[in-house]
């Protein structure tokens, strides 16, 4: 199975995120804590 994202696909998943962060976050260490909490698990 690939494990690799196309350019479309990670820039959905980043758009995701910083959807994420403006629903969510209301300050920086908030933020931070969204995009640490939505890194790819291996």
């Amino acid at each position: 199975m690939d494990d690799y994202m196309n350019n479309d696909q990670y820039n959905v998943f980043l758009e995701n995120i910083a959807k994420l962060i403006e629903a969510n976050a209301k300050t920086v260490e908030e933020a931070a804590q969204i995009v640490r909490d939505s890194k790819v698990q291996k």
